[in-house]
């Protein structure tokens, strides 16, 4: 019995080697393996796992064979983070800055649209816990600006069962990813938002905008119209963000704003 799409989530587990990423894919099988199999293309570096879950299909994709060779392959990464709907970074609790590979990954992964899940493992072994989660709080905070800090979990795959969360979590950055607006609700908030802060006039001319629509979903893409896109900075895009992914809650997903010049509402409803 086939299962429908939205009922399946593919999740890749990235991070570096033995800091548990074996381990905990082991735990979330339990015994619930369905299938394994080797992810084409990819000789044993990937491997993919399946398991149901709440009625959900998850497909894990296990990365440990790509840190395991001799000539490690980015590419093969960025590969198997493709294929994947949520990708799911495991860092060791221990860690006092991100490696730039993983670094590059996880910015690679909200860039192209992505649902990302932090996870910090083998937290039982560290001593200082409120000072420690404050500095990786700090960590992630400054190393991936578009990450919401406050969503990381701090795990020990081996020895508790806090790891259930990344179930609950794939579900819940699923729906996120899927969401739409409506229409009229997001331009409320566009109009709430410019009165609020508005943009800075560049040159004496000011920056009107006329509207916002939802265009696309996996991730929620928007187009915002106005009188001068081209002179919109870069920080009240940023600013325009994170204020939108606040109001709708959304978090651990990237949300694609899209700034062009103004067109007749009524046409771009008809196409």
């Amino acid at each position: 019995k086939k299962m429908l799409k939205e009922k399946k989530i593919k999740v890749c587990f990235i991070g570096n080697p033995n800091v548990g990423k074996s381990t905990l894919i082991n735990r979330l099988l339990n015994s619930n393996v369905l299938q394994t199999s080797e992810y084409p293309g990819t000789t044993k570096s990937i491997v993919e796992k399946k398991l149901i879950w709440n009625e959900k299909e998850f497909t894990f994709l296990d990365t440990a064979g790509v840190y395991k060779k001799k000539d490690f392959n980015f590419n093969l990464l960025v590969k198997a983070t493709r294929f994947s709907d949520i990708i799911i970074l495991i860092l060791d609790s221990s860690i006092d800055k991100l490696d730039k590979i993983h670094k590059k990954l996880a910015a690679h992964t909200l860039k192209s649209g992505k649902g990302l899940i932090i996870i910090f493992n083998k937290w039982d072994l560290i001593q200082n816990k409120k000072n420690k989660k404050n500095k990786l709080e700090k960590l992630i905070k400054n190393s991936l600006p578009q990450f919401d800090e406050t969503k990381l979990i701090y795990i020990s795959a081996l020895r508790d069962t806090k790891f259930l969360r990344i179930f609950k979590y794939s579900i819940e950055i699923q729906k996120l990813l899927k969401s739409k607006m409506t229409t009229s609700n997001l331009n409320k908030w566009l109009r709430d938002i410019i009165r609020l802060k508005p943009p800075i006039r560049i040159k004496g001319k000011e920056i009107k905008f006329k509207y916002i629509v939802q265009t696309d979903t996996n991730p929620p893409t928007f187009k915002i119209f106005s009188n001068y896109p081209n002179k919109i900075n870069s920080s009240y895009k940023r600013f325009l963000e994170k204020k939108l992914k606040l109001n709708y809650k959304i978090d651990n997903i990237p949300v694609f704003l899209k700034f062009l010049a103004s067109k007749n509402p009524y046409q771009e409803k008809k196409r």
